[in-house]
C-alpha cells in the first residue's frame, strides 16, 4: 500500500501586505471598531480563526491581519486554511523545539502555523492511509516556495527516515531553477517570478516512510 502527499503551489493576485506591514485593498478603509470574540487558540492577539471573528467583514478582516503581523504572527486561521504571511525576515518560530511542540497535536490545539496543518497532513496519511494534497496560493512573492520547503521540512523531522524526506525534498527544490528558466518574469514585486504552478509528490509506504517523489509544473 502507498500513500501520497503533494504539494500544489499556485500564483495568483491576492490582497498586498507590503514589506513594512499589512496594507488595506484597494478601496478599503481601516475599520473603526473590531469586536473580537475570545480565541481558543490566541486570545492575546487579534483572532487567531477568523471564524471567530465579529463582525466579519473585509475592513475586520484585514485589520486582524494587520494587528496580528505587527506582532509577528504571521499565521492565522479559516476554520482548516492557514493564511500565511511572509514577514520578509527571519522569525524564531521554525526551530526544532517548535517541531516538537507541534508533533502529534491536534491541530486547533496550539497558535496557528503551518506545523500545524503539516503535522495534521502527515498523521492522516500514516494513521489513515489516506492521501494528502496542501494548496499553497498566493501573489508574487508571498513566500510559496518557502512554505513547501516549511512542510516538507516538518514531515522530514517527524517521520521515521528523515534523510530521505530531506534528500527528496532537496532534488525537488532543485529542479526549480530548471523548471523557471522556461517560464518565469520579472514583477514590481519579484525579479524572479513564476508564471506556472507547481506540482510537487512524496509517496510513503505504509509505515509512513518516504519512497520518493517527483515534481512537475501546470498551466
Amino acid at each position: 500500500m502507498r500513500a501520497t502527499f503533494s504539494l500544489i503551489q499556485h500564483s495568483r493576485h491576492e490582497v498586498d501586505l507590503g514589506r513594512e506591514g499589512a496594507t488595506l485593498a484597494e478601496g478599503a478603509t481601516p475599520a473603526a471598531k473590531m469586536e473580537v470574540k475570545t480565541s481558543l487558540l490566541d486570545n492575546m492577539i487579534g483572532v487567531g480563526d477568523m471564524v471567530l471573528l465579529e463582525p466579519l467583514s473585509e475592513d475586520s478582516f484585514i485589520e486582524n491581519l494587520r494587528n496580528r503581523f505587527d506582532h509577528n504572527e504571521i499565521y492565522t486561521y479559516i476554520g482548516s486554511v492557514v493564511i500565511s504571511m511572509n514577514p520578509y525576515r527571519s522569525l524564531p518560530i521554525f526551530t526544532p523545539d517548535k517541531v516538537e511542540e507541534y508533533r502529534n497535536r491536534n491541530f486547533y490545539e496550539l497558535s496557528p502555523h503551518i506545523y500545524a496543518l503539516a503535522d495534521e497532513a502527515y498523521r492522516s496519511l500514516r494513521d489513515q492511509d489516506k492521501d494528502q494534497c496542501i494548496l499553497i496560493t498566493g501573489e508574487s512573492g508571498a513566500g510559496k516556495t518557502e512554505a513547501s520547503k516549511l512542510v516538507m521540512s516538518y514531515v522530514a523531522a517527524v517521520c521515521g527516515k528523515g534523510q530521505e524526506v530531506n534528500k527528496v525534498k532537496e532534488q525537488l527544490l532543485q529542479s526549480n531553477p530548471v523548471l523557471e528558466a522556461f517560464g518565469n518574469a520579472k514583477t514590481v514585486r519579484n525579479d524572479n517570478s513564476s508564471r506556472f504552478g507547481k506540482y510537487m509528490d512524496i509517496e510513503f509506504d505504509f509505515k509512513g516512510d518516504p519512497l520518493g517523489g517527483v515534481i512537475s509544473n501546470c498551466e
